[in-house]
């Protein structure tokens, strides 16, 4: 990964799961780095491995980005510490399991907000900033989820969706600035957000779930040759061929099946 070997890379929900993988990959790259999360005390922890074992800069941010605002708020203090971002990783997200009705309004809002609104803004503010820098890479991290509908995962499963559209939309847009833009779809991953959505994996579906190394591994391997989207995993890259072929209705059924 010697694309972003002394350069600077922001990454949002990096304290834990994939965003913590972005962070030691990437330090281990040479490219110094800016953690965002909320958990300030796991940030400050990672924060002194990495300058300590990597020899790199590592400035922490801790800010809840499911506020409204809160992207025009990070920004700011980007430009404030004067680090050009050439590398944005919008990973922040997180996910709530049950059926739209028996999960509160306020928790669809606030994951709307936060993989949705903040996420456009904050590409939105960073790729214009990249624009006038000459270049830059950015990285959605959207989900397999966002290739076919999610019930009991809806307002996720929506999300994911918009990110995945809008990442490749965005790659023909502003492509001849420079500006390489991927979104990242895993499948079932070893990480929290397993347990703070309430998904259960057992059984044979175990054999499937990947580490959360090896899909940021995937993730910067895209984004660094300009693929549009990446699903990470020959399982996962089967099935979301074989769904093209399947009609909608059954994408549901399908869908469903695979979050249980």
């Amino acid at each position: 990964m010697r694309t972003f070997h002394n350069k600077t890379a922001l990454i949002t929900g990096a304290s834990s799961g994939i965003g913590e993988s972005f962070a030691r990959q990437l330090a281990a790259a040479g490219c110094h780095l800016i953690l965002v999360a909320r958990r300030e005390d796991k940030l400050l922890a990672l924060k002194q491995e990495l300058e300590h074992s990597a020899g790199i800069r590592v400035q922490v941010i801790s800010q809840d980005l499911a506020q409204p605002g809160s992207a025009t708020e990070l920004f700011n203090k980007t430009q404030a510490l004067q680090l050009p971002v050439d590398l944005l990783i919008n990973n922040a997200g997180f996910a709530q399991h049950g059926y739209l009705l028996d999960v509160p309004m306020p928790v669809h809002s606030q994951m709307i907000q936060l993989m949705v609104t903040t996420l456009t803004e904050l590409t939105w503010l960073f790729a214009a900033d990249m624009k006038q820098r000459g270049g830059g890479h950015i990285l959605l991290v959207s989900s397999l989820l966002g290739f076919l509908p999610g019930p009991q995962f809806a307002s996720y499963a929506g999300s994911k969706a918009y990110v995945l559209n809008f990442a490749e939309s965005l790659a023909r847009e502003l492509r001849p600035h420079k500006i390489h833009i991927s979104a990242l779809c895993p499948g079932g991953t070893a990480t929290e957000f397993m347990d703070v959505s309430g998904q259960k994996i057992e059984g044979l579906r175990t054999l499937a779930i990947m580490s959360s190394d090896s899909v940021a591994r995937a993730g910067l391997k895209g984004v660094i040759k300009g693929r549009a989207s990446v699903v990470p995993g020959l399982l996962y890259k089967a099935s979301v061929f074989g769904i093209r072929f399947i009609p909608r209705q059954l994408q549901a059924i399908f869908g469903e099946a695979a979050t249980r």
